[in-house]
C-alpha cells in the first residue's frame, strides 16, 4: 500500500480513537461530583501538556527521524485510552488526559513528514490531506464513542479507542521511512529548554504566522461549550421534526459533524486545485474572512437551515486557512527544523484551545452573541493582518 495512504489512515485511526471520549468524558467527570471549573481544568490539562511537549517531540523527530517519534506518540495515545477505560476516579481520568496531550505531537510529526516529501507547490494540498484525515476522525470518533457509551460502557469505549490508536501506530511503522541522517546544522544546535521557542527568534517572519495560528484556533475554541446553550436560546428546544424529537445537543452535534464533513470534502477535492492557482496570502485572506463572516452571523440565524448555511461559510474558510498556514510556515523554515516548527504550531493550537473556552464562557454569560462576535472579529483582523505578515513570496530561512 502507498506510504501516504498508510500515514493518512494512521491519522484517521488515532483521531477517531481520541475523539471517542468526547461524548462521555464530561458526564463521567460530573458523576464524580466535580464542579464545572475543576472539570474544565482536567479537560484543559490536555492542552497544557500538548503546549509544553509538542515542540520537543518535533525537534526530536528532526534529529532521529519521523517514524520512531510518531509511532511512540501514537502508542502513548493508545495507552491514554486504556487508562481511560480502567479509570475509577477523576485522578485517573486526569492522567489519561495528560498522556493524550503528551501524545498529540504525532500529528505535527506527520505534518513534518508531508513537508519532507512534498514540493513547495504541493505543500498546501499535502497539509489538506492531513486536515481531512483529522476531520474525518473527529466525525467518526464521537459517533462511535457516543454509541459505545450509551450501549456499552466506558471500559468498552476506552478499549476500542485504544485499539484504533494501536492500529494507527502500526500504520505509521509501515508507512513512515526509517530515520534520516542528522544534518550538520542540527548537530551544532544547542539542546532544547523546558519551554523552547527559540525558533520564533531564529526565523523573523515566524512570530507573526504563529500569532495568526493562535488567533485562528482561539476563535474556534472561544465557542467551545457555548454552542448548545446558544441553540437553546435561539430556537427554544426541544422540538419535533417528522415524528422525531430533537434537542439542542443533537442539533449541535450534527452541526459540528456537518462542518467536519464539509472540511473533509473541501480539503480532499477543492483545496489541491485552488492551491495550484492562488498564492498563500490570498488563500489565508479569503479563509480568515469567511471564518469571520460565518462566526459573526451565527447568533443571528433566524432558522436552522440558515444556521447550517453560516456553518458552511465558516467550514469553507477553515478548510482553506488551516492547511495554508501550515504550508506557509513550512516554506520559511529550513528543512532540518520542519519537525520543530510543526511542533510549535501544534503548541499554537493548544494555546488557543486553552485560553478560548475560558473567555468564551465569560462572554456568553454577559450576552450569548458576544463570543461569536469576538471570534468573528478576531478572524477578520487576522485576514487584514495577512497582508502585513505574509509577504508576496515566501523565502526559506537559513536558521
Amino acid at each position: 500500500m502507498n506510504r501516504i495512504v498508510l500515514v493518512v489512515l494512521a491519522v484517521f485511526c488515532d483521531l477517531a480513537g481520541f475523539g471517542m471520549a468526547f461524548p462521555d468524558i464530561a458526564l463521567r467527570l460530573r458523576g464524580y461530583g466535580l464542579s464545572q471549573s475543576i472539570a474544565g481544568l482536567i479537560l484543559a490539562s490536555y492542552f497544557v501538556a500538548q503546549f509544553i511537549v509538542s515542540p520537543h517531540w518535533g525537534r526530536l523527530s528532526d534529529r532521529i527521524g519521523r517514524r520512531p517519534v510518531a509511532v511512540t506518540c501514537t502508542a502513548i495515545s493508545a495507552l491514554s485510552m486504556i487508562v481511560y477505560a480502567f479509570s475509577r476516579s477523576f485522578e485517573w481520568i486526569l492522567a489519561s488526559r495528560i498522556l493524550a496531550g503528551v501524545a498529540a505531537a504525532n500529528i505535527s510529526v506527520v505534518q513534518a513528514y508531508f513537508a519532507d516529501v512534498s514540493s513547495p507547490e504541493q505543500r498546501t494540498a499535502a497539509m489538506g490531506k492531513i486536515g481531512a484525515a483529522v476531520s474525518a476522525g473527529l466525525i467518526g470518533g464521537p459517533a462511535i464513542g457516543g454509541f459505545l457509551a450509551t450501549n456499552g460502557s466506558p471500559l468498552l469505549l476506552g478499549l476500542v479507542a485504544g485499539g484504533l490508536s494501536t492500529l494507527g501506530a502500526l500504520f505509521l511503522w509501515f508507512g513512515l521511512p526509517s530515520a534520516p541522517k542528522v544534518s550538520e546544522a542540527e548537530e551544532e544546535r544547542p539542546k532544547g529548554r523546558f519551554l523552547d521557542f527559540r525558533l520564533l527568534k531564529d526565523v523573523p517572519r515566524l512570530p507573526g504566522l504563529f500569532a495568526l495560528a493562535v488567533l485562528s484556533w482561539f476563535s474556534l475554541a472561544c465557542l467551545e461549550g457555548t454552542f448548545v446553550p446558544l441553540l437553546n436560546q435561539m430556537f427554544d428546544w426541544p422540538k419535533e421534526f417528522f415524528g422525531v424529537a430533537f434537542d439542542a445537543r443533537k442539533v449541535g452535534g450534527a452541526a459540528f459533524g456537518y462542518e467536519s464533513l464539509i472540511a473533509v470534502i473541501l480539503q480532499v477535492f477543492l483545496v489541491p486545485r485552488l492551491a495550484a492557482k492562488k498564492s498563500g496570502r490570498t488563500f489565508l485572506f479569503v479563509g480568515y474572512t469567511l471564518m469571520g463572516i460565518g462566526l459573526v452571523l451565527t447568533p443571528y440565524a433566524p432558522e436552522i437551515w440558515i444556521l447550517f448555511l453560516f456553518s458552511t461559510v465558516y467550514a469553507f474558510g477553515q478548510s482553506i486557512a488551516n492547511p495554508t498556514i501550515n504550508a506557509t510556515v513550512s516554506h520559511i523554515v529550513p528543512d532540518h527544523r520542519q519537525g520543530e516548527v510543526f511542533g510549535l504550531m501544534q503548541g499554537a493550537r493548544s494555546l488557543g484551545f486553552w485560553i478560548g473556552p475560558l473567555l468564551g464562557g465569560f462572554l456568553f454569560d454577559l450576552r450569548p452573541s458576544y463570543p461569536y462576535l469576538l471570534a468573528g472579529l478576531v478572524c477578520m483582523a487576522a485576514a487584514i493582518g495577512v497582508s502585513v505578515i505574509v509577504g508576496r513570496h515566501a523565502h526559506r530561512s537559513s536558521a
